[in-house]
């Protein structure tokens, strides 16, 4: 019995130590290839996981991390032992400053700590509106291209842009304005998701005892544009290159009524080759497959919504793709490797809206393309700190009538906006009108209305909306579930057993 505290002291140190540095490998590990992140980013894929179904490049870098985070464990816990109390002392708290440097550095907590439920205040709720469709209704191709930022159109000092047929193609439609990115809305899946419902992701019930049922739940109880649209007639697609499994994904798309849905094991099912390293599915085939789909025999004549998500320009520094002529080669810069994955992606994505938009079937189409969130570290950019700090979304918006003529959108200024008015915008541009609350859906409101009404950015600035979105919201919490449950839970709550 004396020797358990013994072993005990023996066994904690080394666990201690291996706690520090791992924070510090770790958070090391995650600026170096994913960028600074959120709270809410970290608790999300927690919560619904998905490391498996990464590119395989990644898992091999982060298991590298991990040997060399075992290893200065080893070493520090050896060097422990070896020096004098004092020196132990000044040790643990470099560790200590160390960590704590470390993981500031990296995750950033924008909430300000209100009491106020800000979702609430301003959320319309898109199921309690009547939807009127103006005209015929078209299909919808909506692309959401992995990290693409704004300055990825522009030119790099006397380099020419790294965009060159998106911004041609720009040319048939609009860009309305500087997109800026709001924290629930900065990794993948958070883009989708706040571009789709109009609100920004949360992790919701990570931390209770019901963490299991929430992980299998999505929005339950809230409503998307998918949603809107199944209501409507749309028939929905998803194409992916990565496996619907990441991150909770193909879950989204399954709990908001888009009935067809393909990801790297879906190809894989339909005999495509998929590589073995990198997300999934290229681009270059990617839209080729999906252009394949879209010629399918309609369902009578309903409208279709096709909705894309690229991989080859994922972080840290993009996927060469042998269906654009490409090939990996060790010698680029990450710079380089950068410019290439995005040359192929531009050309195949404006390959894709140009057929789209050409097929003169008697069905008017529309067009958006975005990127789902800004690119995570500094590519590509020659700017000061202030300039990455305050870029914003490429995005394009383009319609066109039933014989494939490009068709004018309402004219309006340049708008300052987020991933939030992207639902009634699309909804509106879609020839849909709706009561009660005419313009507005989820946290966002149309760009296209005459009106003009503001934006959240609009009213009260980046900082300051940033800072509001990122509490957390019970709203949110209740639509997380489905309605019937979430008025179960509350009336049982209220009644209660009794002491």
């Amino acid at each position: 019995m004396p020797q358990a505290p013994a072993a005990l002291r023996r066994w904690l140190t080394p666990v201690l130590l291996f706690t520090l540095i791992a924070l510090v490998s770790g958070t090391a590990f995650m600026r170096k290839y994913l960028g600074p992140v959120t709270p809410d980013q970290l608790l999300f894929h927690l919560q619904y996981g998905g490391l498996d179904y990464a590119d395989p490049r990644m898992i091999s870098r982060a298991l590298r991390y991990l040997a060399g985070t075992l290893l200065l464990t080893w070493m520090a816990t050896a060097a422990l032992r070896r020096i004098s109390l004092r020196l132990q002392r000044a040790m643990w708290l470099l560790l200590l400053g160390t960590a704590a440097v470390s993981v500031g550095a990296t995750v950033d907590d924008p909430c300000d700590g209100e009491a106020r439920d800000t979702i609430a205040e301003a959320y319309v709720d898109p199921s309690e509106q009547r939807f009127t469709q103006q005209g015929q209704a078209p299909d919808l191709l909506i692309v959401f291209i992995e990290s693409l930022d704004e300055r990825y159109a522009e030119p790099v000092g006397r380099k020419p842009a790294a965009l060159h047929e998106l911004v041609d193609w720009r040319q048939q439609g609009r860009r309305l304005g500087d997109m800026r990115t709001l924290g629930g809305s900065s990794w993948t899946v958070g883009g989708l998701f706040s571009s789709l419902c109009g609100v920004p992701l949360q992790p919701v019930g990570l931390m209770s005892r019901h963490a299991l049922e929430y992980s299998t739940r999505f929005f339950d109880g809230g409503s998307c544009l998918t949603d809107v649209l199944a209501r409507q007639g749309w028939e929905l697609s998803f194409y992916g290159g990565a496996s619907l499994k990441f991150a909770g994904k193909g879950l989204f798309m399954a709990k908001h009524q888009v009935g067809r849905r393909f990801g790297k094991e879906q190809w894989e099912q339909q005999g495509v080759a998929v590589p073995d390293q990198g997300w999934g599915l290229l681009d270059a085939a990617l839209t080729e497959q999906a252009w394949h789909d879209m010629q399918r025999p309609r369902d009578g004549d309903r409208p279709r919504a096709s909705l894309l998500l690229t991989v080859n320009t994922h972080g840290p520094s993009g996927t060469a793709d042998p269906g654009c002529g490409q090939s990996e080669d060790g010698e680029l810069s990450v710079d380089e490797q950068m410019a290439r994955a995005l040359a192929c992606t531009d050309h195949v994505v404006a390959q894709l809206a140009r057929r789209f938009a050409a097929q003169a079937d008697g069905r008017p189409k529309l067009v958006w393309i975005m990127g789902d969130h800004v690119g995570p570290t500094p590519l590509l950019f020659e700017g000061s700190d202030e300039q990455w700090r305050h870029r914003t979304l490429f995005h394009t918006m383009a319609r066109f009538d039933g014989q494939g003529r490009s068709s004018a959108l309402p004219a309006g200024g340049s708008r300052v906006f987020s991933h939030l008015d992207v639902l009634p915008t699309l909804v509106e541009a879609l020839g849909l009108s709706w009561q009660p609350s005419s313009h507005r859906l989820g946290l966002g409101v149309s760009l296209l209305a005459s009106e003009a009404p503001p934006t959240l950015l609009e009213q009260q600035g980046y900082e300051r909306t940033n800072a509001r979105l990122s509490c957390p919201s019970p709203l949110f919490h209740r639509l997380w579930v489905d309605r019937a449950q979430a008025l179960t839970g509350e009336r049982t709550s209220s009644t209660g057993t009794g002491a």
